[in-house]
């Protein structure tokens, strides 16, 4: 971990971006916040130590993505959530045996954000308290969907459903309909509970039926966005439905 410099705040993605954390602090509490902070950058498969936890137990991620893995004694593991650039990962009271590991699942920037000056800021300006509390809220949302993804829905529909929690969290876009995937897709396999042939063999055949376009392999453009939604809510009868105009689906048949 190394002190952060001066210009580095000025070009990360929490202060620029307008509606991260940094980006609601004047320059003195920048400046408070920079001083008793410190940086550090994550390799792939790199875990965040119990004991620096301990004394950095906030975490703004800049760039890269860390995931909340849980391990079993044989081996086994799942992915229980996936943080991307502009969360923050408040762990003060937790332990490692209630909340689990926290994995960098590529070439990741965080910002090990000073636990006393953090809370001076959620104190005294609103409109970081607001950010703070939405990205709390934020994530006890998706939580809450992924739990029931996991429970309830097939292969595809996890799949979907997926395609569009991408979609809400990316920030630049080049259009609403154009997704990154932010992980490869054996992590992504461990999230949704898959086997990354079973991802793969789902991307084909929404590929195949022209709901999605593949443009590389981080990369998919969504070509039917209302069979998509009805896949990811569960509906049995898409292979049913065929277009008609713009904007409605006529139903062939329900098998």
């Amino acid at each position: 971990m190394t002190k952060i410099p001066t210009n580095k705040c000025q070009h990360c993605f929490i202060n620029a971006d307008a509606g991260g954390f940094c980006g609601q602090l004047d320059g003195s509490e920048i400046s408070e916040l920079r001083n008793l902070s410190r940086s550090s950058t994550l390799k792939r498969g790199t875990a965040v130590g119990s004991e620096e936890l301990l004394m950095w137990p906030i975490i703004a991620i800049s760039s890269g993505v860390i995931s909340m893995q849980h391990l079993l004694e044989d081996g086994r593991k799942t992915i229980a959530a996936l943080f991307l650039p502009g969360d923050i990962i408040d762990m003060r009271g937790m332990s490692p045996r209630h909340s689990g590991h926290l994995i960098a699942l590529s070439r990741t920037e965080v910002c090990r954000m000073s636990p006393t000056i953090f809370e001076k800021i959620i104190e005294t300006n609103p409109n970081a308290q607001r950010i703070a509390w939405n990205n709390l809220r934020k994530q006890t949302y998706r939580a809450i969907d992924h739990s029931a993804d996991l429970a309830k829905k097939q292969a595809l529909e996890k799949l979907a459903s997926f395609i569009f929690e991408c979609r809400r969290r990316q920030r630049s876009k080049v259009s609403d309909n154009s997704i990154h995937v932010p992980v490869r897709r054996v992590d992504l396999a461990e999230y949704l509970g898959m086997q990354p042939e079973t991802v793969s063999r789902c991307f084909r055949e929404m590929e195949q039926r022209k709901i999605i376009q593949l443009m590389d392999i981080s990369n998919i453009k969504i070509l039917n966005v209302p069979t998509l939604r009805r896949i990811a809510n569960g509906d049995k009868n898409t292979k049913n439905l065929r277009r008609t105009n713009k904007d409605h689906f006529k139903v062939l048949s329900y098998g």
